[in-house]
């Protein structure tokens, strides 16, 4: 009978035990995709100025930068390839862009963009583009 209680308490312990290490890969699993899910939303991105102060640090490296679109646009509509170039506002330092892509409705010459991709060869290789939308919409003047 003793040997039974025994046996008895060593099951309750394995259970407990079993219970707890699964609830803390469980509890360690949603940490983990919570910090996935914060660090790549709360991912900065650099102005123009910014990207070129860093030089070769940023070379080849996955980066985000922002900066309005200039007036001149070059797009193949056969291969989705636009070319352009960024400004930024504050150091009015300009970046050219290759972007192969479906393109946003919201992108035109003047309109603020943040771009994703790499900085190689004094380009930047944009794989994600993001028109911000205007504050306030007009009517068309007739």
């Amino acid at each position: 009978m003793v040997a039974h209680a025994r046996s008895q308490q060593r099951s309750t312990f394995w259970k407990r035990r079993r219970f707890l290490i699964v609830g803390a890969l469980v509890v360690l699993a949603l940490a983990y995709m919570m910090y996935m899910a914060f660090e790549s939303a709360a991912t900065y991105w650099l102005t123009v100025g910014e990207l070129m102060a860093q030089g070769d640090a940023v070379y080849d490296q996955w980066v985000r930068v922002g900066g309005k679109v200039d007036q001149n646009i070059q797009w193949d509509g056969a291969k989705l390839k636009m070319e352009f170039t960024i400004t930024d506002d504050k150091s009015g330092k300009s970046l050219p862009v290759v972007y192969q892509g479906v393109v946003p409705d919201a992108f035109q010459p003047g309109a603020d963009v943040v771009l994703e991709g790499r900085y190689t060869g004094g380009v930047f290789q944009a794989k994600n583009l993001m028109a911000k939308c205007p504050s306030k919409y007009l009517p068309i003047p007739g």
